[in-house]
This record gives C-alpha cells, sequence and structure tokens, in this order.
C-alpha cells in the first residue's frame, strides 16, 4: 500500500509539472514571445546576440548607428537600461545571465523565452519535494508574481530557481545542521548574485532568521552560528562578484545599481511609497500599482495566521516567517524603484519561503469558505487580466513592427522609444537613432554632417496628442534644424500610426 501511495504521488507530482509547463509554453505561444521583444527583454536579447555575435571579445552592444551617436546619447534603447563606461555601451543586466544565454548561440536567439519552462518544471519538483499540496503549489505558480515573470525573455527563471533551491538545502541545514546543505546553499545563493542582488538580501534574512532563533530565543552561543561552513563559500563567491564588478564597471555591485542607484534622490517618504507599491499598491501614472499582496492576498492570510502558532514546537515555522519578514523589509528600504511593470519582481524569491507558511495554514484558509473563495475569484482575475494585457500588448507591438517594416533607409531617425524599440530584433543590424531631447538636435546635425549622410528618413507617431511633449518639442526642433543644415524634409506622409518624412540634403 505503502508503495502505492508513492507512486500515486509520483505520478501527481509528474502531472503537475506536466500541464504548468505546457500551460506556460501554450500562453507563450499564443502571446508570440518569440517576436514579443520590447524594453528590457529586448536590451537582455541585444546583449545576449552582442556578445555571440562579436565572439565573446566584448561586451558592447551592437549599435550599427555608432558613428552617427559617438558618445551615445541618442541610442535607440531606453536610456534608463543601457550606459556609457569606457567608451562602450553597456547594458545593464548582468554577465551572468547574458553570458549564460549567449552560449546556447546554436539555438535561434528569439525562441530562448521558450526554455522557461524548465526553470518552472526544476521549481514545481522542489515544491512537490516538499510535499507542498497541489491547490498550494497552483497558488504559488499561477496566483502570484513567479508565472507572469516566466513569460517572456529575462533573468528571473533562473533566479527564482536558484534562490528557492538555496533557500531549500539552507532550511535543511538549519534543521540537521549537516555541512553539505550549508555548502549547496551557499553555492546556489552565490551563483544566484550574478542575476540579481535579491540574492544577497535574502541570504543574509535567513542567516538573520538563524540568529534569533538559536541565539536569542534558545540561548546558543554566538560561536556555533559563526563557524566558517554557514558562510564561506557564500563569501568567496560574493568578494568575487565585488571583484568582477569593480574591475570591470569601477561598482562592486555592477551593472544594475550603476543604473537603477544614484540617479534619483529620494526622501524617506519617497522609500516608503516604494514600499507600499511593493507590497500592495500605490497610484502610478494614472494606474494603481499591482503589489505582491495585493495580487496573492492568501500569503498574507497564512502571516495572520501564524498568530496562532505554537513556535516553540514548531521552530521551522519561525524560520520561515523570520526569512520572509526580514527580507521584506530589506527589498522595501533599498529598492531604487517599485520594480513594477504589470507585476513586481522584487518580491519573487519570497514566494518559496512563504509557500511553506501557506502549506501550514491551508486547511484552516480553507475552511472559512467565504475569505477563501474571495481570494482565490481575485487572485484568479488578476492572473487573467496580466496575461490579457501581455496578449494584446504582444499583438499592439506585432501591428506597430509590421508597420515600420515598410519605412527603409539607410538612416532613420525618431524621438520616440516607442518607435525607436519598435524595430525590435531588427536594431542589431539597422541604423536607428531617438533624438529624444531638443537638446541633441545640434549633436544630431553635426555627426550628420560628419558622417556625409545624404538624407535620413525622420518617423514620428502621428497623433501629436499620443506624444510628449519633449518628443514634441524635439521633432520641431529636427524639422527647423534641418533648414539651417542644408537639409529639405518633405511633406509628411502617414500610415496607419506613423508620420514620415524624407529628409535629403540639398547639396547631394
Amino acid at each position: 500500500m505503502q508503495n502505492l501511495s508513492m507512486i500515486s504521488s509520483k505520478n501527481q507530482s509528474l502531472s503537475l509539472i506536466i500541464s504548468i509547463s505546457a500551460l506556460l509554453l501554450l500562453i507563450q505561444f499564443l502571446i508570440r514571445v518569440d517576436l514579443f521583444y520590447i524594453s528590457d527583454p529586448l536590451i537582455k536579447w541585444i546583449q545576449v546576440v552582442s556578445l555571440w555575435n562579436q565572439n565573446w571579445t566584448t561586451e558592447s552592444i551592437l549599435f550599427p548607428a555608432k558613428d552617427m551617436d559617438p558618445l551615445f546619447l541618442m541610442s535607440p534603447l531606453n536610456e534608463n537600461f543601457v550606459f556609457l563606461h569606457k567608451e562602450q555601451l553597456i547594458g545593464q543586466y548582468p554577465i551572468g545571465f547574458t553570458f549564460l544565454y549567449s552560449l546556447l548561440g546554436l539555438i535561434q536567439h528569439q525562441y530562448l523565452p521558450y526554455l522557461n519552462f524548465i526553470y518552472l518544471a526544476l521549481l514545481i519538483h522542489l515544491m512537490t519535494k516538499n510535499k507542498f499540496q497541489i491547490p498550494v503549489i497552483l497558488f504559488a505558480i499561477l496566483g502570484t508574481v513567479i508565472f507572469p515573470l516566466l513569460i517572456d525573455f529575462s533573468e528571473n527563471g533562473l533566479f527564482i530557481l536558484l534562490s528557492a533551491y538555496g533557500y531549500y538545502f539552507l532550511f535543511k541545514a538549519f534543521e540537521t545542521e549537516r555541512s553539505k546543505y550549508w555548502a549547496f546553499g551557499n553555492i546556489l545563493f552565490g551563483l544566484s548574485l550574478w542575476l540579481r542582488l535579491e540574492g544577497i538580501l535574502l541570504f543574509i534574512a535567513v542567516h538573520l532568521a538563524i540568529f534569533s532563533i538559536e541565539v536569542v530565543t534558545n540561548k546558543k552561543s554566538v560561536w556555533k552560528i559563526l563557524h566558517p561552513i554557514r558562510y564561506s563559500i557564500f563569501g568567496l563567491l560574493l568578494f568575487s562578484f565585488f571583484l568582477w564588478n569593480a574591475y570591470r564597471y569601477s561598482d562592486p555591485l555592477g551593472t544594475r545599481h550603476l543604473t537603477n542607484f544614484g540617479r534619483f534622490e529620494k526622501t524617506i517618504l519617497d522609500q516608503f511609497q516604494i514600499f507600499l507599491s511593493i507590497v500592495f499598491t500605490f497610484p502610478k501614472k494614472e494606474i494603481w500599482t499591482l503589489g505582491f499582496f495585493l495580487q496573492s492576498p492568501i500569503y498574507l492570510m497564512a502571516i495572520l495566521h501564524m498568530k496562532k502558532m505554537d513556535f516553540k514546537n514548531k521552530p521551522s515555522l519561525r524560520f520561515h516567517l523570520l526569512s520572509s519578514i526580514i527580507f521584506l523589509f530589506f527589498v522595501g528600504t533599498t529598492s531604487p524603484n517599485d520594480g513594477l511593470t504589470l507585476n513586481g519582481r522584487y518580491l519573487a524569491s519570497m514566494v518559496f519561503p512563504l509557500t511553506y507558511l501557506l502549506n501550514e495554514v491551508f486547511k484552516d484558509i480553507q475552511n472559512q469558505k467565504l475569505k477563501y473563495y474571495s481570494v482565490m475569484a481575485w487572485t484568479t482575475l488578476c492572473s487573467i487580466l496580466i496575461l490579457i494585457v501581455f496578449y494584446f500588448s504582444s499583438k499592439e507591438l506585432k501591428k506597430l513592427k509590421t508597420e515600420l517594416t515598410n519605412f527603409q533607409s539607410n538612416l532613420i531617425v525618431t524621438t520616440s522609444e516607442v518607435l525607436s524599440g519598435g524595430f525590435t530584433l531588427d536594431l542589431i543590424e539597422k541604423q536607428v537613432i531617438c533624438v529624444r531631447k531638443d537638446f541633441l538636435v545640434h549633436y544630431f546635425y553635426y555627426n550628420l554632417k560628419q558622417n556625409n549622410f545624404p538624407e535620413f528618413l525622420l518617423l514620428n507617431l502621428k497623433k501629436e496628442t499620443s506624444m510628449s511633449e519633449e518628443e514634441i518639442d524635439s521633432y520641431h526642433a529636427l524639422l527647423n534644424g534641418s533648414i539651417s543644415n542644408g537639409y529639405e524634409c518633405k511633406p509628411a506622409s502617414e500610415s496607419a500610426k506613423i508620420k514620415s518624412q524624407k529628409c535629403i540634403h540639398k547639396n547631394f
């Protein structure tokens, strides 16, 4: 009977892994993630392809219009995602991610997002290994930030997997004091650093939780928890991470820190608003953000149920609760922004620790039928809405890209990152620049003359109401500057969304 039970359990786990992985692949296919490259995924893809095409000799991203823009002031990519360092245009995403994927150059790079099902399958396997109930796993995967983060091209899938397995091994080490678990946990958290910085925060949160339990509560010796096996491997990997970043980018925390921190001054109130936005919600550009507990309120219910628990007899629950709360505090007080687009990503690695708590109290939550079904309906609605946004965003991007294929020129100039980014994967071949500020117009025409361009194609959004004030100013400045610089811009031609004007030098 025991063998039959084990076989049945394994079959259930395998069925769950296959079903949810197939669902992810189906949604990716419907959205066509092989074409869904804009904003973050686009820059990550260009970083990967740049490494592959340049035989790993440089991290500088491919920019065909480099001669037209030697200072990289008119990059077609979002200016917050790239930076100039030692005369190279560097993307903000860590080398650990881009290098790994660049090794898969034999696969057409636009199809790389379809590999995310591997991370999903391994994460579900870990959850079933911990004997999480099936409804709990469904909430953890489909009802949190995890599933949306696995749809497009990003480092999130591998990071979530490494941090979850790292946390699992540190938890096992806490329970058993076995050295191999400390070592595995250290290694996996150390590797996760090369993908996202939150791995540092979660590792520290776990050890502070252990300190609270073993030293503060159980009155054990401080020297016991200072044993090198608990920290040394992670410390070595962290040191190598700092050393590489300091040498390569002149900042120990690397590219993400360079592009995300220090650009804007924040007050304590600003940071508190970021915390609220990450955790619950906050108004942002005329919409309310979808914070972690707003999308997944069942986890907040699980935390509140901990009040009824006897932590003396269940130290493991205290371990998970303290690790989660300390990590949440660290993220809320150190985040440079809320990390939210459709939903947040900074708390993605907190899902696995919290799921231990949810699994413990899930039966009690289910017994509160009205609350349970209300939460389930709300979370399902949020998940469906996120997928709908993905789908229609993808459709709009495909329409824009199709429209942009009608415009051919040796040099394409836009004033909008929406239009320049709309060229997506073609940006590694086409000379496209974005004159996003009017003060760049003089710089643009100076380099145009230096490179003897006889003509350029100016693209703009058809409706000025769809443009920002800066884009409108840049567009008019380009037209006004064309005459004094010897270019004649022909009357605008209009397509569905785009207004185009060919500008030709009078002396060519």
